[in-house]
């Protein structure tokens, strides 16, 4: 059986900075196996956060400060996926490719011209590493009418389905989502979705709450502080994204700066501090979380199994408050299972950069609504070597599209 590695990169809306992800895979196609080898974090310099935040505020911005940030994103991709080669004593030279899912800074599923837009400039990566670089996953399946979401849904399946269990998969992000492996390994069962925000929320209160001063509620000490404002969880309770049917996916200004400020005016206009705010909205992500688990997963509601994956997971009221809604459910993180809390994202990169240069559709149309399966991402060559290396493997894979239809 042939050994290949793979880097993976993802960047999380947290904006803690990027992760990569080396992975060692045996097999091709649907008979993947999958094995972290090493995940890095590469944090973001703050001149560089601050950009992408200014640029996500939807304030006005000049094409030049996208173009900044779109190179200097790649450049930081290329460092991530270095230093990952490096901490496992591994030549970039036998790394095939690498996965860049990009940094996304507007993701507009629904309308009349759905769209999504990550930077991070992949011919950077190639450049500086010499490793062909796939991207830019979400584009092809939101073209052919899915929600660009749930993409990892296929990674999750390779990674953690079981014979005998019913596994949901829950992801602590800037949003939360959901990945359900039915018992059995079907694949054509296999469906996700986005279930609301998650940490971006919790972060953008406590930053907009301190000026700036607090960038993240560690731990959960904020919330764990406060009581919660029962009004303002019953009116964000409310929010008409939480009854929609999946497949959906979260449009990134639903629960951005407007929401934000919404919820501290009419906290502050009843006297409740930052406490109380962050505590409220930890019980929102909580709450939602087990709704849309009962609301949406019918037969497969309630599972065998709990994993959660992210950097929600650090958050321990958040943790705390989830055991009270899913008990007597045990919560278990993936690292129980052999992929870091906070390396799911790059891993997942990776394994839909395997899945693509051996001609294997990467979306599962029950988890993004896509009208058919569809390889994903695209190609950026390179070295000459390593891009006859990619074109070679490429020319002799066997596995036909058809193999990963739903």
């Amino acid at each position: 059986m042939s050994t290949r590695w793979i880097i993976g990169l993802a960047s999380g809306s947290s904006l803690s900075g990027v992760s990569a992800a080396l992975v060692e895979i045996e097999g091709t196609g649907l008979d993947l196996q999958v094995t972290p080898v090493r995940v890095v974090q590469q944090p973001y310099a703050r001149e560089l956060r601050d950009l992408i935040r200014y640029r996500e505020s939807g304030e006005s911005a000049e094409s030049r400060q996208l173009c900044l940030l779109h190179r200097l994103l790649g450049e930081t991709f290329a460092a991530a996926a270095r230093q990952a080669a490096d901490r496992a004593s591994l030549s970039l030279q036998r790394v095939q490719c690498i996965g860049c899912s990009g940094h996304t800074v507007r993701h507009e599923p629904d309308g009349r011209f759905p769209s999504t837009l990550s930077i991070g400039m992949p011919a950077i990566v190639a450049e500086r590493t010499g490793v062909t670089t796939v991207s830019d996953f979400r584009s092809r399946d939101l073209a052919a009418g899915g929600q660009g979401a749930s993409i990892e849904a296929l990674a999750d399946y390779l990674l953690f389905r079981h014979a005998a269990e019913t596994r949901v998969l829950l992801h602590l992000g800037a949003s939360s989502g959901v990945v359900v492996l039915p018992a059995g390994g079907h694949l054509h069962q296999v469906l996700g979705f986005e279930i609301g925000p998650c940490t971006a929320l919790l972060d953008g209160l406590l930053r907009h709450f301190t000026a700036g001063k607090e960038e993240f509620d560690a731990g959960g000490k904020h919330g764990a502080q406060g009581c919660c404002i029962e009004p303002l969880l019953e009116r964000w309770l409310n929010h008409p994204y939480f009854s929609r049917r999946p497949p959906k996916s979260l449009p990134r200004p639903t629960f951005a700066d407007e929401f934000v400020q919404q919820g501290i005016q009419l906290a502050r206009s009843q006297s409740h501090g930052i406490n109380d705010l962050v505590c409220t909205a930890t019980h929102l992500v909580a709450r939602c979380i087990l709704t849309a688990c009962r609301r949406f997963l019918g037969e497969y509601w309630p599972p065998d199994r709990v994993i959660l994956s992210g950097g929600g997971t650090r958050n321990g009221l958040l943790w705390q408050f989830l055991e009270q809604q899913f008990s007597p459910l045990p919560l278990e993180k993936t690292e129980q299972h052999g992929v870091p809390v906070e390396g799911r994202d790059a891993i997942a990169s990776a394994v839909l950069t395997a899945l693509t240069v051996d001609g294997v559709a990467g979306n599962r149309t029950l988890a993004t609504g896509a009208s058919g399966s569809r390889l994903l991402g695209n190609l950026t060559p390179g070295s000459s070597a390593n891009w006859a290396r990619c074109l070679a493997w490429m020319a002799v894979q066997s596995a036909p599209l058809s193999v990963a239809h739903d």
